[in-house]
């Protein structure tokens, strides 16, 4: 079905990086670094920041104030903690555990590979380097910098215009249903829904995979 396809464009954020075992371990190492955090339950601070972050959908700013007045902490100690997961997080991101060997067996099909990521320039380039994956791409988008984001038609054409493939010979793998598969389809490429357990809705997508290794037999190889 998919193996005409020249090129794989791939989401970060729950597609390849595994962001919600990352945040949940980022948050445990903060609640042991702050001894300030001590006066709050260990894994009470765990469960309320995972469900105020919305899996990084929150904004940024808002992440830790309520949480500080939740638990009537010191206010000072927001800005503090907001910062220090700017500096930390990066380094506490983990991908799944087929990524790497599947966009390695992607590229040695001589297939190529883009990525197209919301967020700003500042984390996602931390997140890059930290899991070493800038090198497998052909071409990443940082919305930040492109002043466009999914699920805008716009960033999946640029993205595919710097690839030098057509939309009909492209294919997106994400796991936002609206932002990334929505998304690519309305921008003519066919999409592969990377299903979320969260997401109980039907999601209409060209193809959908529980593990990203699903990949290589869609596109014809084993």
């Amino acid at each position: 079905m998919l193996s005409d396809v020249r090129a794989v464009v791939f989401d970060l954020d729950g597609t390849l990086l595994d962001r919600r075992r990352s945040f949940e371990g980022f948050v445990r190492e903060q609640w042991e670094r702050f001894g300030s955090l001590t006066a709050v339950d260990r894994e009470q601070y765990v469960q309320t920041l995972i469900e105020r972050d919305r899996d990084g959908y929150a904004p940024r700013d808002e992440l830790f104030t309520g949480m500080i007045a939740q638990f009537d902490l010191p206010s000072s100690l927001a800005g503090t903690l907001l910062t220090d997961s700017r500096a930390a997080f990066p380094s506490a991101c983990v991908l799944f555990p087929d990524a790497a060997q599947t966009l390695s067996s992607l590229r040695a099909s001589g297939r190529k590979l883009g990525l197209i990521t919301n967020g700003s320039v500042r984390m996602q380039s931390a997140k890059l380097a930290c899991l070493e994956l800038s090198p497998l791409f052909d071409t990443i988008l940082i919305s930040d910098a492109e002043g466009m984001s999914k699920p805008e038609r716009q960033i999946f054409a640029r993205a595919l215009e710097r690839m030098d493939v057509t939309p009909a010979h492209a294919v997106f793998v994400g796991d936002h249903p609206d932002v990334d598969v929505a998304g690519a389809r309305a921008a003519g490429l066919r999409a592969i829904w990377r299903r979320d357990p969260g997401v109980s809705r039907v999601v209409e997508a060209d193809a959908v995979i529980e593990e990203l290794s699903e990949l290589l037999p869609l596109l014809g190889l084993e």
